[in-house]
């Protein structure tokens, strides 16, 4: 019974490790089309000769906005990862279970 156990235990996890980096992956993906974005605001504040007037304001402002942004996408990231670390130790432990099973299900003693 360990063993089914342990390989139930395995699929989900790997599932689960998918989904998270998959989250990841969207998440960079957002925060690089950000960093576009800045790009591009900074582009337009540099061409904008007087550096007080509202539209530089205004571009500074989304800007901010921006990086405010980016910075809780990173740790949403960083959450993410964490919980990616330790589902992988968790996969190991059922990996090393799942091994166990396997030689306490097929290991005969014979003459024992």
């Amino acid at each position: 019974m360990g063993f089914l156990i342990s390989f139930n235990r395995k699929m989900y996890l790997t599932t689960y490790i998918h989904n998270l980096e998959s989250k990841i992956n969207d998440i960079t993906e957002q925060k690089l089309s950000m960093s576009d974005r800045i790009a591009a605001l900074n582009s337009e504040i540099n061409d904008i000769a007087d550096s007080d007037s509202p539209a530089v304001k205004q571009l500074r402002s989304e800007r901010a906005r921006i990086e405010a942004l980016e910075k809780k996408l990173d740790i949403e990231i960083q959450k993410y990862q964490t919980q990616l670390q330790a589902a992988n130790a968790e996969i190991q432990s059922a990996d090393q279970a799942l091994q166990e099973g396997i030689k306490t299900s097929f290991s005969y003693n014979v003459g024992r």
